[in-house]
């Protein structure tokens, strides 16, 4: 049986009892998130930010014929668990630049607990990490 963990332990330094994140890990897991997800994801791309430490997801574009079949969907929940495992928030900002509904996309989101900051007027969901047992 497949263990996520196992293809994210990969990506980590276990350091101190906890997962050690920079940016070089979470670029060389993106990397990999593209390679497993080839001509399924068109794009994905994850930032991290150093000031106080939080991974920016900026897109997963998932290739047309592939789109509203759980793809989209498949990839966050993995973003997600790997969020959780480095007890790292995840923000992004819901736009309708791509021609998304953005009260469909703030409830998609909230579907895998992402919160809408009520008073930005630009989006800004944050994720905050579940803690988990290995």
């Amino acid at each position: 049986m497949y263990d996520w963990r196992d293809a994210h332990l990969t990506f980590s330094v276990f350091i101190l009892g906890g997962f050690f994140m920079d940016a070089i890990v979470l670029k060389q897991y993106c990397t990999y998130l593209k390679v497993k997800y080839v001509g399924i994801a068109q794009d994905i791309k994850l930032e991290y930010c150093t000031d106080d430490e939080h991974i920016i997801l900026n897109l997963i574009r998932i290739r047309k014929p592939m789109r509203n079949i759980g793809w989209g969907s498949i990839i966050l929940e993995e973003i997600v668990r790997f969020a959780d495992l480095h007890n790292v928030q995840i923000r992004l900002y819901a736009t309708n630049v791509y021609g998304s509904d953005l009260q469909r996309l703030y409830k998609y989101y909230q579907k895998y607990d992402f919160i809408l900051i009520e008073n930005d007027n630009d989006g800004h969901m944050i994720y905050y990490p579940k803690n988990i047992s290995n």
